[in-house]
């Protein structure tokens, strides 16, 4: 990373954090997504009666839904400018992509967290407008448990991104981060975004947060060998703020 770079990443860093809300709590956002959305998950589960193995289906067909649109949302609106996106892509490819670069993946505090997790309400936009007229249309359609099944689903794919994007800058030598290497394959899946945070990849690879399914069959994964990405990439002599 150049040090141009860095001093325009520490300045952005030093702007982002004064505009942040006195008032705001990194762990109460975190725990109102993670509770509302394990609220649904819990409350979806233990609607279900008699489920058969065609209806658990819709299960992992869900999960690759919400896999597909967090490829085409990441790839075609956060780092595309579109009329009808032109927050997501302020907040993603101006905020988030100048706060964090290949070589600076790390949050600092607690704080850091509102440039790392969606908004709050995001969560409450996603259940209202997609998750409940969809479980409506097929609870009338196919089956109650189709519908509980889609719900939990989606939510559980919401906070699957959430989870694996906030582990990938989770500090380095953090417990939390100990306990994330010992999952087999999360250290292969964070350095696919940390390759997605070079400057010159971000609008063209690794568009998956969780698994790279789409990016493979759309052609967009990336793949540099550690050590040659090491190599090829110039550290700043001190972690930046």
């Amino acid at each position: 990373m150049g040090m141009m770079n860095l001093e325009a990443m520490t300045k952005f860093r030093d702007n982002y954090r004064n505009g942040i809300a006195l008032g705001y709590s990194g762990w109460l956002h975190m725990l109102t997504v993670l509770l509302v959305g394990l609220g649904v998950i819990i409350y979806s589960f233990s609607q279900l009666h008699g489920v058969t193995w065609l209806e658990w289906v819709v299960f992992p067909g869900m999960m690759l839904m919400v896999n597909f649109a967090e490829y085409y949302a990441h790839r075609w609106l956060g780092h595309r400018r579109t009329r009808y996106g032109k927050f997501f892509y302020s907040r993603h490819t101006g905020d988030h992509h100048s706060f964090f670069l290949d070589h600076a993946m790390e949050y600092k505090t607690v704080r850091d967290w509102r440039v790392v997790l969606f908004p709050v309400y995001l969560i409450f936009v996603f259940i209202v407008v997609l998750i409940l007229p969809g479980a409506y249309v097929l609870s009338e359609l196919v089956s109650a448990n189709t519908a509980y099944l889609y719900g939990a689903a989606g939510i559980s794919g919401y906070l699957f991104y959430e989870t694996m994007h906030f582990s990938y800058h989770i500090p380095q030598g953090h417990w939390a981060q100990k306990l994330f290497l010992a999952v087999p394959g999360w250290k292969a899946l964070r350095h696919l975004h940390v390759l997605h945070h070079k400057r010159n990849k971000m609008a063209k690879a690794n568009f998956n947060i969780t698994l790279p399914i789409f990016d493979y069959f759309l052609g967009t994964l990336y793949w540099q060998p550690f050590a040659e990405f090491e190599a090829q990439t110039t550290k700043p002599d001190k972690s930046p703020p």
